[in-house]
């Protein structure tokens, strides 16, 4: 019995690792900072995108790496979602627990009573194959400009790790770890951005 178990968690290893079809993620996100003390309205500008993640052919954001049980890699993981959107939203739901009206805008008026501007540098989640498990280790990078009358107070810089492991290593792991990168993203930086704008 417990021969044949692990025959076959090890075929499950050796077929996640094996493949050689794209992932696709969904990227969400559900809010994690009890951050409160937040008045008034916030803009937060479109993300500039640092990142220099490419394309495929249909559109979808290349993401990350499906790697085999040797470490080599055999796929892309990819999402059809837009990074900075996905960002942005994490930021509102945040912000608006926190008493914050959010307004999400193209650019920050020049006289912005409170302002976000981020620029995104890195967002990506690699596989790391382990012996009994499959790993998805997700980083997230990103600089926050905060703004308060048309001046740039401050710039905070966030970077922020999520893992998360599975047996089969699937989209669903990488999506996982990717939602936690980003929550712990928000944990460094709502902090920070109420503390900023309002003392």
């Amino acid at each position: 019995m417990l021969k044949t178990i692990a025959i076959i968690l090890t075929g499950a290893i050796l077929f996640a690792g094996c493949a050689f079809v794209d992932q696709r993620v969904d990227l969400t996100y559900e809010r994690t900072v009890n951050a409160k003390g937040g008045t008034g309205e916030v803009y937060i500008a479109k993300p500039k995108d640092n990142t220099g993640l490419s394309k495929k052919p249909s559109g979808e954001i290349i993401i990350g790496t499906v790697k085999n049980t040797y470490g080599m890699k055999t796929a892309d993981v990819i999402t059809s979602n837009d990074i900075g959107d996905w960002i942005v939203k994490a930021l509102i739901q945040e912000l608006s627990f926190a008493g914050y009206t959010v307004m999400p805008v193209i650019e920050l008026p020049d006289d912005v009573p409170k302002g976000i501007d981020l620029t995104l540098l890195r967002v990506f989640v690699d596989q790391d194959v382990g012996f009994w498990t499959v790993g998805a280790i997700s980083d997230i990078q990103f600089t926050v400009e905060i703004w308060k009358n048309g001046v740039k107070v401050k710039i905070i810089n966030v970077m922020a790790k999520g893992d998360e492991r599975s047996v089969m290593g699937s989209a669903e792991t990488k999506g996982i770890s990717l939602k936690k990168a980003l929550q712990s993203a928000m944990q460094q930086a709502i902090p920070e951005i109420i503390k900023t704008l309002e003392y």
